[in-house]
């Protein structure tokens, strides 16, 4: 007799894109989108370069995991 079958494993899955432009003199965040478990966050620093940081919120990557930032 067949045992039952095996859940299929859960998956990470996400996007996120940022947008900047120049203001002013200074680097801005124009949009920002963010989906699943791909997040950014822009810290407060002084000056140019905008400073991004791009967080996996499931806290791994595995096969068959699909994140994507642009």
């Amino acid at each position: 007799m067949a045992g039952a079958p095996l859940p299929a494993a859960q998956r990470v899955a996400g996007r996120a894109r940022l947008f900047c432009g120049k203001s002013d003199g200074r680097t801005r965040l124009q949009r920002l989108y963010q989906d699943g478990s791909a997040k950014i966050r822009l810290p407060a620093v002084q000056g140019d370069p905008l400073e991004a940081v791009l967080i996996n919120t499931a806290g791994g990557m595995t096969g068959g995991d699909r994140l994507g930032w642009t």
